[in-house]
């Protein structure tokens, strides 16, 4: 097999979410998260540069070979497209190809909790979607965006590191900008955006201080912001929050942050019992008058202490909701154990 589209299409198929390429092994589809290695010899590092290589022009051949590592996309069908990431591993090229779902699920779909929807169906303010690499933060935006798209008129702007879902105008009109092809930097786009006037502006990622400042900044003129950002937790997210704009302690910047944020919402991806795929579970962080009051005075051991207060006031912790998914036989114990914080309440 010399031609990546071959491998793409096959794995396309058969409902694959990823196609890992290296030297040593055979390929590897992972399939409803879990990992399935091909029928055939281990490719050679012949083998899988001239795979990999099919899927470049040469002058992305050439930019790998110079900086070692490359983020490209390849269009499959009008339906499919591929993110990819080359790299250099012990001399030899290896990749990692994502399939991306060629129609955008909506909220429900992807068993997200109805608060996430609601918040982004404010006319204002900031959402932020945290979760670690690879457990759907991304999706998860798209599919507030389509809910959006679907629901309501309105002008949205994206500014993505990669455009991973192209959305059709539906009743609002979606505008999406890739760093390093349609603008220079997020921070760049994020000017920009203060002329355009969006009803919506989504950022993913959301990493430095410049990015925060101005999202901040519109989120505070009226604007609904849903931006994303790595974090394993809802109060971990908070807390990078007020790093990122590089004085924690300044009033002016808790004032902004607690006057505009509506939910913060952690997301990690369980694998399913008995396999199937994977199931998300979520931490939630919803800004009411007594938590802006907390954001406002810096106070975060107040805000770890109030995670742990009843669901209804629209806030609960990763674990607590872990430990509904297991009672619901939706996760096993192994996966409980590996992704609870407190493995005691496992016990009780």
């Amino acid at each position: 097999m010399d031609n990546i589209t071959e491998l793409l299409t096959f794995a396309i198929n058969n409902g694959a979410e990823q196609v890992l390429i290296s030297a040593g092994s055979p390929p590897v589809m992972r399939q409803k998260g879990e990992l399935v290695f091909a029928k055939m010899d281990a490719l050679t590092p012949e083998n899988a540069r001239t795979l990999i290589a099919s899927a470049l022009t040469s002058d992305q051949m050439k930019e790998l070979e110079d900086e070692r590592e490359l983020n490209f996309t390849c269009r499959m069908t009008e339906d499919h497209q591929v993110l990819a990431s080359a790299y250099f591993e012990r001399g030899g090229i290896s990749a990692v190809f994502r399939i991306v779902p060629p129609a955008v699920p909506l909220p429900t779909k992807l068993g997200l909790p109805s608060l996430m929807a609601d918040a982004a169906r404010a006319s204002e303010g900031l959402l932020v979607i945290a979760a670690p690499p690879g457990h759907g933060k991304s999706t998860a935006l798209a599919s507030l965006v389509e809910l959006i798209n679907a629901e309501r008129e309105a002008t949205v702007l994206t500014i993505e590191e990669r455009i991973g879902y192209p959305h059709v105008n539906k009743k609002s009109v979606v505008h999406q900008r890739e760093v390093g092809r349609d603008t220079p930097s997020f921070s760049s786009a994020l000017d920009a955006a203060m002329a355009q006037d969006p009803d919506v502006v989504v950022i993913d990622p959301m990493k430095d201080a410049g990015a925060v400042r101005r999202v901040l900044a519109l989120a505070g003129r009226g604007r609904l912001v849903i931006a994303s950002m790595e974090a394993d937790y809802a109060l971990e997210a908070l807390e990078k929050l007020l790093d990122a704009a590089e004085d924690k302690d300044s009033p002016s910047v808790r004032r902004q942050l607690a006057a505009s944020l509506i939910l913060v919402a952690a997301i990690r991806l369980l694998p399913r019992k008995g396999g199937g795929g994977r199931v998300p579970a979520t931490e939630l962080l919803l800004v009411n008058a007594e938590l802006a009051g907390l954001i406002r005075a810096g106070d975060l051991k107040a805000l770890a202490k109030h995670m742990t207060s009843p669901e209804e006031t629209g806030t609960w912790t990763m674990d607590s909701f872990i430990l509904k998914l297991h009672e619901r036989d939706l996760v096993d114990d192994e996966a409980v154990r590996r992704y609870l914080v407190d493995t005691s309440a496992l016990e009780s």
